[in-house]
C-alpha cells in the first residue's frame, strides 16, 4: 500500500472493520503510525469505533507539552488544508517513551483518556505488538508451497498454526506453567526437535 495512498487506506480502514463487525464486536482499533492521516482518522470516527493511532507529532502537539511534563492530554483537530480537505476532532495523548529518556510517544483517539490513564491506554496500544510477533513467529512454521489451489495453502497456514500453539505451551510447561517474558525454547530448537522425530 502507497505510504501517502490516503484513499486506499481509508477504503481498507472501512472496509476491513465492517467485515471484521460480522463475526466479532470490536472494542477498540490499534492502528500505528502508516494510518495517522486525516481522512482515515475521520473514518474512524464515521464507523464509531474507538480508535487509537500512533502519531507523527507536529509543533502544534509539541507546544503541549510543557517543561518536565510527563503526560500530555489535549484536545486537538487534525486537518488537511489541501484538496481533498478533511478534518477531525480528536484527543491528542502524549507518554514518556520507555526507553528514551526526554522523549514522548504521541497518539490521537477517540477515547475518554484522561492524564491517570494516559500510561495504561498506551500499554494497551503497545500489547499489540505480541499479535505481530505471533504472526512473524508462525511463519518459523509455515511450510512452503507455490500451490495456488487456497484448500493447500489454507491447510498449511492451519498447520503452522498447530505448530506455533504446541512451541508456546512447550514454553509455558518450561517455565513451570507461567506465560514467559522470553522463551527458553526458540522455534528452531522446537522445529528441529518435531521435524527429526520418528512417528512410524
Amino acid at each position: 500500500m502507497d505510504a501517502n495512498g490516503f484513499r486506499a487506506k481509508q477504503e481498507a480502514v472501512r472496509s476491513l472493520i465492517i467485515e471484521a463487525r460480522r463475526y466479532v464486536s470490536i472494542r477498540h482499533v490499534y492502528l500505528d503510525r502508516g494510518f495517522y492521516q486525516v481522512h482515515v482518522v475521520a473514518e474512524l470516527d464515521r464507523l464509531n469505533v474507538g480508535f487509537i493511532v500512533r502519531a507523527r507529532p507536529s509543533k502544534r502537539m509539541e507546544d503541549r507539552l510543557s517543561a518536565g511534563a510527563e503526560t500530555v492530554v489535549d484536545a486537538y483537530q487534525m486537518q488537511r488544508k489541501r484538496p481533498p480537505t478533511a478534518s477531525v476532532d480528536v484527543t491528542v495523548f502524549a507518554v514518556p517513551h520507555r526507553t528514551r529518556e526526554d522523549e514522548h510517544v504521541w497518539f490521537v483517539t477517540n477515547l475518554d483518556v484522561e492524564p491517570e490513564t494516559a500510561k495504561a491506554y498506551a500499554a494497551a496500544f503497545r500489547r499489540r505488538w505480541g499479535i505481530e510477533t505471533s504472526y512473524r513467529q508462525i511463519g518459523d512454521f509455515l511450510p512452503r508451497t507455490s500451490s495456488p489451489t487456497f484448500s493447500v495453502r489454507l491447510f498449511y497456514f492451519l498447520f503452522a498454526v498447530s505448530l506455533y500453539n504446541l512451541w508456546v505451551l512447550a514454553n509455558v510447561l518450561l517455565s513451570g506453567g507461567t506465560i514467559p517474558k522470553k522463551p527458553p525454547l526458540s522455534t528452531r530448537i522446537f522445529r528441529t526437535f518435531v521435524l527429526s522425530t520418528d512417528y512410524g
